[in-house]
């Protein structure tokens, strides 16, 4: 593919991404990719593909060599209600395409990527609601040390967009785009990880991602101030049982109580907070595939992060508190260049209580909110 044809379609997927969607492990996607996210979200230790740029950059250099793009559409349904106060949010399919170039040519790999990273998306009949996306330009580089270890890294553009309003205090920005946000900002993070065979069938992995050094959101007249994705540091291991069967497992700190603080609303009558105060969040990952024949492999998964939000600070708009995940999937090579695949993940309800002040005196006390979700991820890769 020629240089140019691939930066214009990577330009057409990126004005293409929505601005929100409602993810799951508070505002991070349980998995990056049909491959790891049909296997509950691990992937720091096998070839997922070119989503790795979106986990871990190193497992690129686990890629056959060669070249191959990947073109994924991801759905997130997400059931958010706050039953006897604002009802139920209409804010229930999001959409979220991404798309990748990696080629590996010798000990290196290199590439570019387009991925969501995550945000949360309501919206009432009271007219309160609240869209947060933030996606990444990424531009990932692996290399091979030896036959054993792969090291990896990414340069990402991070950039974000929020529509806020809420009418009890005095906050409206919001554009008429599905695909931005009036308040923007833009920055740059990245990523460092590695692999490390320890044996014929057994590999390591981990990578550590930077916050999102995001800087305050602007727009419409207001400033949004506090808001920043965090950072991650992950390890998993990768087993391949036999030529059929692999089992992976993750382990990730999201290091949310470094990013989600206080969210500080600059409006044109002055300044609204709300704190947040949210917790470092430990995700377990558990994957399993097998493959069927030569042309289909089954996928299953786990998923398990508690809920970050404290009780206290919890809101209908930003209601970022599920916890299980399962997940189940499949991939089928369609020919010797051709692949599909797919990925599901259920996030059965779960249910908090406000526990802060009354919800007279501005606060969230006695405040029910239910979430629930059904996701799905599908990706068409071609290999040259």
């Amino acid at each position: 593919m020629k240089l140019k044809k691939l930066v214009a379609s990577m330009a057409v997927i990126c004005v293409a991404l929505p601005s929100s969607a409602l993810a799951t492990n508070g505002m991070l996607m349980e998995g990056y990719g049909p491959i790891a996210s049909a296997m509950g979200g691990a992937a720091m230790a096998y070839d997922n593909g070119s989503a790795a740029m979106a986990n871990n950059p190193a497992t690129l250099g686990l890629m056959a060599p060669g070249s191959r793009i990947d073109v994924m559409a991801g759905f997130v349904g997400p059931d958010v209600s706050a039953p006897g106060t604002a009802g139920e949010s209409s804010a229930d399919a999001f959409y979220m395409p991404a798309f990748g170039y990696v080629k590996k040519q010798g000990k290196l790999t290199y590439g570019a990527g387009i991925y969501g990273q995550g945000g949360m998306g309501t919206e009432y009949a009271n007219g309160d609601m609240a869209q947060v996306g933030v996606g990444r330009l990424i531009f990932p580089l692996a290399y091979a040390v030896n036959d054993r270890l792969n090291i990896g890294g990414s340069v990402d553009v991070v950039w974000a967009g929020m529509d806020l309003v809420m009418g009890a205090a005095g906050i409206n920005f919001k554009d008429d785009s599905d695909f931005t946000g009036a308040a923007k900002g833009y920055s740059l993070a990245g990523k460092l990880g590695f692999t490390y065979k320890l044996n014929k069938t057994l590999t390591l992995g981990g990578v550590y991602q930077t916050a999102g050094n995001l800087p305050n959101l602007k727009g419409d007249g207001y400033t949004v101030k506090g808001f920043d994705m965090p950072a991650v540091v992950a390890l998993g291991l990768a087993w391949q049982a036999n030529d059929r069967l692999m089992l992976a497992a993750d382990i990730k700190d999201v290091l949310w109580s470094n990013s989600m603080n206080t969210v500080t609303i600059v409006t044109p009558g002055g300044t609204v907070p709300f704190k947040q105060d949210w917790d470092d969040q430990v995700v377990v990952a558990l994957g399993m595939s097998y493959k069927v024949n030569d042309a289909l492999t089954a996928r299953v998964g786990y998923n398990y992060g508690k809920n970050p939000i404290p009780s206290q600070y919890v809101t209908h708009l930003w209601p970022a508190i599920v916890e299980h995940h399962y997940t189940a999937g499949f991939g089928y090579v369609v020919s010797a260049q051709s692949e599909v695949n797919f990925g599901l993940a259920y996030v059965p309800e779960m249910r908090v209580t406000g526990t802060g002040p009354a919800m007279s005196l501005g606060g969230n006390g006695g405040m029910q909110i239910k979430h629930s979700q059904l996701n799905a991820q599908l990706m068409y890769s071609y290999k040259f």
